[in-house]
């Protein structure tokens, strides 16, 4: 959090404003600079993923990009991908390529096996 953007400061009793307000991005005025922050950080996605291949990838919060290494990447303890299909003859249902969440299991089957 280097920009410019995050050094900005307010009289007393002045609201903090995002600064892409024009842009029509939503982000209503607040008193709190943490809020404020939030505001700037969903714009600039000042965080990024450390592997090669995602280089290019950015991130509005550490949330995102913990989810993403844990989903994309197998890393902080989630490497495999527990949740199987039950129809043997679909390649979901080796171990290696099912699914991370129960969630997205639940969605391939309604999707592809219509179950």
């Amino acid at each position: 959090r280097t920009h410019p953007l995050y050094k900005a400061t307010v009289a007393s009793g002045q609201l903090y404003k995002c600064p892409f307000e024009s842009e029509d991005c939503g982000h209503k005025p607040t008193k709190l600079k943490c809020n404020y922050d939030k505001y700037v950080d969903s714009h600039l996605k000042p965080f990024r993923c450390k592997n090669t291949a995602c280089i290019e990838l950015q991130f509005s919060s550490t949330a995102c990009l913990l989810r993403h290494e844990r989903e994309a990447h197998g890393m902080h303890g989630h490497g495999s991908r527990p949740h199987l299909c039950t129809y043997a003859d679909c390649e979901r249902s080796i171990p290696g390529h099912g699914f991370p969440r129960r969630y997205n299991l639940y969605d391939h089957m309604k999707r592809v096996h219509d179950y």
